[in-house]
């Protein structure tokens, strides 16, 4: 059942997605987004009748910003605390869309010693956030390097080509086009 067969069998899940159109939607896998569940760093708003999740707008905003965290590799733990940090910020607002809004991006202009706190965390995580893109940007770079030599090597007759087996705009480490 789509999410519009649902929204019509169920009135009350009218804003929800089934994980199979969240994972296409946020460019995750299924399988990654059930771990997190697992984990309990996302739980599905509901259920269908057939048992199928259901996810709402909210929690696919967690699960897109739980996606900016992976590549910085932060521990489950440092996930769940950014993530409380940040629904934190986010309690003050009003509407549910102002409110999955600042579950990606929160407003910390509001005063009071608890709000202070809270974006006191979230500088740390943005310093922490800083070193681990750093340290990304200088793998990125070795990557780079390497696929230039490798450039360089199928420029010079060494490397791998259609001569030797792998078909042409074929992926010989994903196995296909």
């Amino acid at each position: 059942m789509s999410a519009t067969e649902n929204a019509a069998a169920h009135p009350s899940a009218a804003a929800t997605l089934q994980i199979g159109e969240v994972a296409r939607r946020v460019g995750l896998s299924i399988r990654t987004i059930r771990h997190w569940e697992e984990m309990r760093l996302v739980t599905p708003t509901a259920r269908s009748s057939g048992g199928f999740r259901l996810y709402s707008e909210e929690d696919v905003s967690r699960i897109r910003l739980l996606r900016f965290m992976k590549p910085l590799n932060l521990s489950l733990a440092q996930m769940r605390e950014l993530l409380h940090i940040r629904e934190q910020l986010a309690s003050g607002t009003e509407s549910p869309s102002d409110r999955v809004e600042a579950l990606v991006w929160p407003r910390t202009s509001d005063a009071g010693d608890d709000r202070a706190q809270l974006a006191d965390g979230l500088s740390a995580f943005a310093d922490l956030a800083d070193k681990r893109l750093q340290k990304l940007r200088r793998y990125v770079e070795e990557v780079e390097e390497f696929v230039g030599r490798l450039r360089e090597e199928v420029r010079e007759g060494a490397g791998c080509g259609p001569a030797s087996g792998t078909r042409e705009g074929a992926d010989p480490v994903e196995g296909g086009a």
